[in-house]
């Protein structure tokens, strides 16, 4: 299944970006397979631009983020997963959301049947509540 972090960050990123907005992403640093330079990170959070003008080649895929941006005017090719994504905002007005975490599935995957009945009789019963 793929993750719905990947369309609510491209949502998200459309919108911004059709308001006339700059968006913000906010990500956590160590998380495995993100490939950033290395940048001041209170709290292990970073914060990078992914407007049209700050990046190049921006893809938001079902995996993660590629983009070529600039950072002190040196260009670098960013690779950041989508579990280092934390969340995404319009910088003017701080619009956006915060990704929830995605729920696990049960061990063993989704349930291939309905719950059982816990009725003596197998049949649906009524209850008063008071």
């Amino acid at each position: 299944m793929i993750p719905y972090r990947s369309y609510l960050l491209r949502a998200f990123h459309q919108w911004i970006v059709d308001n006339d907005l700059t968006p913000h992403l906010v990500l956590a640093v160590g998380v495995e397979g993100t490939r950033i330079p290395p940048l001041p990170a209170p709290e292990g959070r970073v914060i990078l631009n992914l407007s049209p003008a700050a990046t190049r080649t921006l893809a938001l895929g079902p995996d993660g983020i590629e983009a070529e941006m600039r950072f002190d005017g040196n260009p670098f090719s960013v690779r950041i997963p989508l579990a280092a994504c934390l969340g995404i905002f319009a910088a003017e007005n701080g619009v956006g959301m915060w990704f929830p975490d995605e729920p696990a599935l049960p061990a063993g995957g989704p349930p291939t049947s309905p719950p059982k009945d816990h009725s003596p009789t197998g049949r649906p019963t009524l209850r008063i509540v008071k």
